[in-house]
């Protein structure tokens, strides 16, 4: 049997790379301004741990080497898909409104341009919402791009 190989491309190794990396960033952007939803993400860790070994396991399968299931298909939407999911994940965090029992809430949005955390806080709120559901539809996007690249990849290797 012949196993075969095709050439890396270079898009597919960036956006690899962006899908392990960006959420890392985007847990740096949030600890612009720690409290409560922090504690929850800590809490939450071990689900948000587990999808993101899975993300990593499909960005290192899928992007990767010269086997990559991407490889073997068009990968315009999985690159989509990855890209969509790393700037939604950074956005989340980036308009994400934390705070402590103080009530000094924020977001790193508001902190970062000075703004007024009263006026603005309901608006970085519903950003963050649909950045967050917009990480989710992504994620599930990049599931489906991914299966249905490991079955094509299967019928070569």
């Amino acid at each position: 049997m012949t196993i075969v190989t095709r050439p890396v491309s270079p898009a597919n190794t960036i956006t690899g790379i962006a899908i392990i990396v960006l959420p890392i960033i985007a847990l740096a952007v949030k600890l612009i301004t720690p409290g409560w939803m922090m504690v929850i993400l800590f809490y939450a860790g071990i689900f948000l741990g587990a999808g993101y070994v899975f993300l990593v396991v499909m960005a290192s399968t899928g992007f990767f080497g010269k086997r990559a299931a991407f490889a073997f298909v068009s990968p315009t939407r999985a690159r989509i898909a990855g890209w969509g999911h790393g700037l939604s994940v950074v956005l989340f965090m980036f308009f994400l409104v934390d705070g402590g029992d103080n009530d000094d809430w924020s977001s790193p949005f508001i902190t970062v341009f000075g703004l007024d955390r009263d006026l603005f806080s309901d608006l970085t709120s519903a950003l963050a919402i649909g950045a967050f559901f917009a990480a989710i539809g992504f994620y599930v996007w990049l599931i489906v791009e991914w299966a249905i690249a490991l079955r094509v990849k299967r019928r070569f290797v």
